[in-house]
């Protein structure tokens, strides 16, 4: 579905809803179908945080990577980089990270310790020739 800029605008600075960005490194090769549906599992994984979801997620996959831990070259692992706009509560990033571990296991059989995951809370955020800061405004 092809949506035009001025609903992607919409989308993503609508009320405080901020673009996320979730990075997916994963060893395993997955086909264009799994690919998708866990691109969508991660947006439900996301609708945990208030404001967000899966509407105007970013999600920059790379599959069939080569991953080391302590030199040793891993099998079905997953490394998750999620950057999104604001701040939250330990519980709420605690069930974030739950739900996201979840959704991977699920759909991948990636077993929760071989799943890794940071977060990068950021007070600034541009997209799509804007710019939003939580603690100024024009």
């Amino acid at each position: 579905m092809c949506r035009s800029r001025a609903t992607y605008t919409k989308i993503i600075y609508e009320g405080d809803v901020a673009m996320p960005y979730m990075r997916v490194s994963l060893t395993k090769k997955l086909a264009q179908d799994q690919q998708e549906e866990l691109a969508a599992g991660l947006g439900n994984a996301l609708s945990i945080i208030p404001g967000k979801d899966g509407r105007g997620l970013i999600v920059d996959m790379e599959d069939d990577k080569t991953m080391f831990v302590g030199g040793v070259k891993q099998e079905n692992m997953a490394f998750v980089d999620v950057r999104y706009y604001s701040n939250f509560t330990y519980q709420i990033k605690k069930d974030f990270t739950v739900a996201v571990f979840e959704t991977i296991n699920r759909l991948l059989g990636t077993s929760k310790d071989r799943m890794f995951l940071t977060i990068s809370e950021y007070n600034s955020w541009g997209g799509f020739g804007d710019f939003k800061d939580e603690y100024y405004s024009d």
